[in-house]
Order: structure tokens, then C-alpha cells, then sequence
């Protein structure tokens, strides 16, 4: 028995299984339950068909007969129409079905009038295969249909009632096995889908642990490569600073024979050694540039190298007179254009500027730098000195013709042992001295800019406080300190 109840699901499932043209997983479910439902209607009228030829051969004299035999036909043709794909056809082919049996069937003369209240079949199987808007049309289709037809009781014919009700327990049971395998489905795929969830999350988890282990790798690389770029850099902070020590002493040790060296031969080309022919005081004469352009190197390294190794003290002064400065740097700048007739100097100076605290000596410097500078770019045109009061500052702006700086290099030329192209070619030297007077000049809690268009001059700009007040603090700690 067991055995064959087995072989039938499988049969069952070959005789309900939609058509290949109903891709839609609802419709191919619709169309499953809809097979179902015909074949178990169609079964259930051959299982009665004998009974009722039994109490009545006569067709002509049995209409219950007749609506049955009609019935099994109309389902067959609807089972034939669901398997061709047509699902909405058959569920509407099957409603009308039953409409007319439950619904108008009681009105047939020698009709059972029982069976009339199954007209609610309709309107469960509407129910079941269309949305809620087809049942509230079939339900009031039903409801006005027996209004109007006036029903009446009639005699009942057990047959046929029994019939009716064995259909519709018949059908809801077909329904709810259907939910059933649906639920079954259902249950399987969110099992599936758990197990895929599962493994997933397990994947992630690998994952993830794989990544924090790199990350954790990677973390204590850093931290080594952290570690050793930290000491590099005192190391080399500390091979900086020994440098600049070093630069400084020997630079100073340079300078004290080398100012002997100038003095002696300047004695000489003098002759207050005895005397010296034409010949020979042309090369001393040659000598002594070279050595005073080889001290001015050298006190710019030593400059600079105690600037870096924080060695550079500034001897502060009060109520300096910077006209004095202006006065040393004019003369100066006239002196570097003697030979140049076609630079003119112009010296555009405020009256009365105000006395100011400061290192005289280092404000000279930096005006002296400003000014060769522009004496030996300017070939042609002219080279400009302003000096004017503003508010609690000086501002002094140094302005030539020569052939200007790109933008790409007005920062360069602050940076040490660094030159463009044209300052090579002009002038030569360390590249030390814009960057002394940068320095000089932040020392001092100032300012010191360029403006400039390539080709059309360049303008350098210092603005110094007149009294800083950390310069007078180290005034005041420098005269604690003497007495």
C-alpha cells in the first residue's frame, strides 16, 4: 500500500507540471494547484458517475447526471487548456464552471436545491488564484445572481449533495496541500539560504581574521620602519649639527690668517715694504680682490652655518639711528655702479624716521646684501632704495631693472647654496646671501618678500619692527647678565 501511494506522487507530479512558457515561479504554482484541482474534480465525477447510472440508466431523466458527465468533459478540456500554458483561461474556464452548477443548476427543473449553497465555491477559488478586487466582483455576482432567481427549496437528491460537498472538501483539501508544498518549498529554500548565509558569514570570518592579521603585520612593520626613520633622523639632525659646529670653527679659523694675509699684502702693494714696480702692484692689487672675495665667502659660510647650528647671537641695540644704515648702504650701492653709467641710483628716503632697537651691524648686512644684488643683476635702467615709516614699522624696499626671477624660483633663491640660472651666470658666488638676510631678518621678528615678472625686475621688500618686544626682552637679559 505504502508502495503505492509512493508511486503516485511521482506521476502526480508529472500530470500537474506547468508548461515550459510560464516562467513566473507564482504562475508555474497557480497553473500546479489549478491541475491539481481539475484532476481531482475530474476523478471524483468518474468515482460518482457509476452511483448515480445505478438509481437512474436514463440520462434524459437524471440532469444530475448530465451536469456531471458535462462537468468531466468541461474539466478535462480546462486541464488540456492549463497545460498549454493559458493559466488565466482555465481559472476563469473553472469559475464559470462552478458559477453555473452551484448558481443556476438548483434552478433546473428536478434540480437538488442543496447544492445551491456551494455557490461559495467561486468565490474561494477567485480567492485563491485572483487578487482581491476578482473576489468582491464574483462574490457580488453570486449574491445578485440567487436574488434574482428567487431561490426556493426544492427536493434534495442525496447523490448530488453529496457530491457537492465531497468536491469542496475535496478542493479545499487539494488548497491546502498545495500550501503545504509551498510552505514545504519555502522552508527548503530559507534552509538553502541559511546555508549559504552560514557559509558566507564563515568565508567573512576567514577573511576578516586573514585581514587583521596583515593589518597586524603591517602595523608592527610600520612601527620597526617608524622606530628606525626616527633614529635616521636624529642621527642625521645630530651629523647636521656636528657639521654646522664644524663649518663654523673652521671658518673662523679660516678668516683670522686670511685677514693677516690681506693685510700684509696690502702693505706691500702700498710699499711701505719698500717699493714695488708697475707689474708688481697690478698682481698684488689682483691678490687682494681674490682675498677679499674669499673672506666674503667665508664669513657668509660662517653666517650661515651658525644661523643652522643656532650659534648666531644678535648684539641688540637701542635708538638706532637708521639713517646711518640707509647713509652706508647708499654709499655702497653708488660705489658698485661707478662703472655702469647706464644704471642710475635712486635713493627715495623718509624724513624723520624713528630710532629703532636692533642688531646695527646685521640690518646693515642684509640692506648691503639687498643692494649689490640689484647693483649687479641691473645692467641697463636703474636701481631703486624707499625707505618709509609704517605705523609701528620700517618698511624698505630695494626695486631694479635687471631680469627679474620666475615664479618657480622666488622660493629657491631663500634656500642656502641655491641659485637660478641667471644668478649663476651674473654673479657666481655661494648663494649664501638671501638666505643670510631671510634669517637676519626673521631673527629680528621682521619680514623679507620679492615681487617680480621675469624680464621686467624684481622688488625685495623688509619690513622691521621698530621696537620688538622680544628684542627688548633680550636687551634686558643681556644687561642683567652684565651686571
Amino acid at each position: 500500500m505504502i508502495a503505492f501511494v509512493d508511486s503516485i506522487g511521482p506521476v502526480l507530479d508529472r500530470l500537474t507540471q506547468p508548461h515550459l512558457s510560464v516562467a513566473d515561479e507564482t504562475d508555474r504554482q497557480r497553473s500546479r494547484l489549478l491541475a491539481r484541482m481539475l484532476l481531482f474534480s475530474v476523478i471524483a465525477a468518474l468515482i460518482v458517475t457509476p452511483f448515480l447510472l445505478v438509481i437512474d440508466p436514463s440520462v434524459d431523466d437524471n440532469p444530475e447526471l448530465l451536469v456531471l458527465l458535462v462537468g468531466v468533459l468541461t474539466g478535462l478540456i480546462l486541464y488540456a487548456i492549463n497545460r498549454r500554458g493559458h493559466v488565466d483561461v482555465a481559472v476563469a474556464g473553472l469559475i464559470s464552471l462552478i458559477f453555473g452548477v452551484f448558481t443556476f443548476a438548483p434552478f433546473m427543473p428536478t434540480a437538488a436545491t442543496q447544492i445551491m449553497g456551494l455557490a461559495f465555491v467561486p468565490v474561494l477559488l477567485t480567492a485563491i488564484f485572483f487578487p482581491g478586487r476578482s473576489v468582491v466582483l464574483v462574490g457580488l455576482l453570486v449574491l445578485l445572481s440567487t436574488t434574482l432567481l428567487n431561490v426556493t427549496t426544492i427536493g434534495v437528491i442525496f447523490t448530488s449533495s453529496s457530491f457537492a460537498i465531497v468536491l469542496a472538501i475535496g478542493l479545499l483539501i487539494t488548497f491546502m496541500h498545495h500550501q503545504q508544498t509551498l510552505e514545504t518549498m519555502r522552508h527548503q529554500q530559507l534552509e538553502e539560504a541559511n546555508r549559504k548565509l552560514r557559509q558566507s558569514e564563515d568565508r567573512l570570518q576567514q577573511v576578516n581574521a586573514a585581514l587583521e592579521q596583515r593589518v597586524e603585520e603591517r602595523t608592527r612593520d610600520l612601527a620597526a620602519k617608524n622606530v628606525e626613520l626616527s633614529q635616521a633622523w636624529e642621527a642625521a639632525k645630530q651629523a647636521d649639527l656636528v657639521k654646522s659646529q664644524f663649518l663654523a670653527s673652521m671658518s673662523h679659523e679660516l678668516r683670522t690668517p686670511l685677514n693677516s694675509v690681506l693685510n700684509f699684502t696690502e702693505f706691500v702693494n702700498m710699499g711701505m715694504l719698500g717699493p714695488i714696480n708697475e707689474r708688481q702692484h697690478d698682481a698684488l692689487t689682483k691678490a687682494l680682490d681674490s682675498g677679499r672675495h674669499l673672506l666674503t665667502l667665508i664669513n657668509d659660510v660662517l653666517d650661515i652655518t651658525k644661523i643652522e647650528a643656532k650659534m648666531m647671537t644678535l648684539f641688540i641695540e637701542e635708538d638706532i639711528d637708521f639713517m646711518d644704515i640707509v647713509a652706508s648702504g647708499v654709499a655702497t650701492a653708488q660705489s658698485l655702479l661707478k662703472d655702469k653709467s647706464s644704471v642710475q641710483f635712486i635713493s627715495e628716503v623718509e624724513a624723520n624716521l624713528p630710532r629703532i632697537t636692533a642688531d646695527k651691524r646685521r640690518i646693515r648686512q642684509v640692506l648691503l646684501n639687498l643692494l649689490a644684488n640689484a647693483c649687479k643683476f641691473t645692467e641697463d635702467g636703474s636701481v631703486r632704495l624707499r625707505v618709509k615709516h609704517e605705523g609701528s614699522a620700517i618698511l624698505f624696499s630695494i626695486s631694479d631693472t635687471g631680469p627679474g626671477i620666475a615664479p618657480e624660483d622666488q622660493t629657491l633663491i631663500f634656500e642656502p647654496f641655491k641659485q637660478t640660472v641667471t644668478g649663476i651666470q651674473h654673479a657666481g658666488g655661494t648663494g649664501l646671501g638671501l638666505p643670510i638676510s631671510l634669517r637676519l631678518v626673521e631673527a629680528h621678528h621682521g619680514q623679507l618678500w620679492v615681487e617680480s615678472v621675469p624680464n621686467q625686475g624684481a622688488t625685495f621688500h623688509v619690513r622691521l619692527p621698530v621696537r620688538a618686544p622680544e628684542l627688548l626682552q633680550m636687551l634686558n637679559r643681556a644687561e642683567v647678565a652684565t651686571s
